[in-house]
């Protein structure tokens, strides 16, 4: 009798593990229909459009959830050394994710994609190519660009700048006493993206911000075209033309999904979507910048390490010598370099 009793008590334990094991697999199955893995993607501003369309494409045929987050790269490449968390990095330069790589924070830096700059006027200017550099030391009284410490695209700016002060001596300084930065917090939040910034900066801004030509991105040229057809893109001529690499990198410790992500974002179908955009293929077949445990590797790296630490100092020295101009003739907006650099 005492054995049938533990037959059956042992039978009943056995279902009622068999039931719960049963239960607890459909509530974790259903979890993990419901919950897929997650992604966090911080870009530059100027990519928002294309990659925001290569994450929704790459949640599709991955089940993963991509979050996605665009501003200045500089003010991005801050937010991971302070700790934020993020598995991919989409910056509009080599230089703020290769310095995320110096310091152990991320993997290998790859050119993903190329932009250039060209300036976005009101459709009734008299600006072009050939004239370039006349109509910007002669009638433009105010140009928009961005703060070059924070943002590539206000370091690439200045390389404009400087080229145009190597054809006429004192350019340089002519060109960024009449720039204004914008900055976000001087934007309206409706406006502050690529294109809207561009549209709002030549057309509605207040006086004190309206400008008479940008100095963009090609695709964010081509964003601004979309929303006033009132606005003309022109090239700027050869001996001023900026070429702009982006860099892509994987940070350590990320989400597993993080390096099939940036490989999608590397795939055929990622750039078709870029070039969609407007932006152009990486200026070489999308490889790392290399590793620093061979020697050529190490020498790069510190020739890379040293040509970008001496253009961020001459940035600063630029904005710092910039300020005096600014307070005296209340034509040049600063922004706060301790938060910003």
């Amino acid at each position: 009798m005492k054995k049938y009793l533990l037959t059956a008590s042992l039978t009943t334990c056995i279902f009622h593990i068999s039931l719960t094991n049963q239960t607890l697999a459909a509530t974790f199955g259903e979890i993990s229909r419901t919950e897929p893995d997650k992604v966090t993607l911080f870009g530059a501003g100027s990519l928002r459009g294309a990659l925001s369309e290569v994450a929704k494409n790459f949640e599709n045929v991955a089940d993963v959830t991509v979050e996605t987050s665009f501003a200045f790269s500089g003010l991005q490449r801050q937010r991971i050394e302070n700790g934020e968390k993020a598995d991919v990095f989409a910056s509009a330069d080599i230089s703020n994710p290769l310095t995320l790589y110096q310091k152990g924070l991320s993997g290998p830096v790859v050119n993903f994609t190329s932009n250039r700059l060209v300036a976005v006027t009101n459709s009734d200017s008299e600006l072009t190519t050939d004239n370039f550099l006349q109509q910007f030391l002669s009638n433009v009284e105010k140009i928009g660009t961005f703060p070059p410490v924070s943002d590539p695209l206000g370091a690439y700016t200045q390389d404009v700048y400087r080229k145009a002060d190597a054809i006429l001596p004192g350019s340089l300084q002519n060109l960024n006493e009449k720039s204004i930065f914008f900055t976000q917090e001087l934007v309206p939040p409706d406006k502050f993206t690529s294109g809207g910034l561009i549209a709002w900066g030549l057309q509605e801004a207040p006086p004190e911000l309206k400008v008479d030509a940008f100095i963009s991105y090609y695709t964010s040229a081509l964003a601004a075209l979309q929303i006033s057809p009132n606005l003309k893109v022109v090239e700027l001529p050869k001996n001023l033309a900026i070429k702009a690499d982006y860099g892509l990198t994987v940070l350590k410790d990320a989400s597993p999904k993080g390096q099939e992500l940036a490989d999608y974002i590397l795939s055929p179908d990622g750039q078709t979507v870029l070039a969609k955009y407007g932006f152009s293929p990486p200026s070489i077949t999308p490889k790392p910048v290399p590793e620093p445990n061979a020697i050529g590797g190490v020498f790069l790296a510190i020739g890379i390490a040293f040509a970008l630490k001496k253009k961020q100092v001459f940035a600063k020295k630029q904005l710092v010598k910039l300020g005096g101009i600014a307070t005296a003739k209340k034509r040049l907006i600063l922004f706060n370099l301790e938060s910003s650099c």
